[in-house]
């Protein structure tokens, strides 16, 4: 994630500096670190919201078990 902003930084930078009569490019340049962070808290909260849905998992009970439980 931070070699995409890094990148995306230089990108914006760069459309700066080469600007010939277009538009103006209004685009702020992103803190890395603080974005970086709020990316792993949304990536955190996109987990622990993905286990909250899934379904429990079946207990498994062992062929030995379900025989002795069914011969009683």
């Amino acid at each position: 994630m931070r070699e995409v902003l890094e990148d995306f930084n230089y990108r914006v930078i760069d459309a700066r500096r080469q600007l010939l009569g277009g538009p103006p490019v209004i685009t702020k340049l992103r803190d890395v670190d603080a974005e970086v962070e709020r990316w792993r808290e949304r990536r955190a909260a996109a987990r622990l919201a993905a286990e909250a849905a899934a379904p429990p998992e079946p207990q498994r009970v062992s062929f030995w078990r379900r025989i002795w439980r069914g011969s009683s």
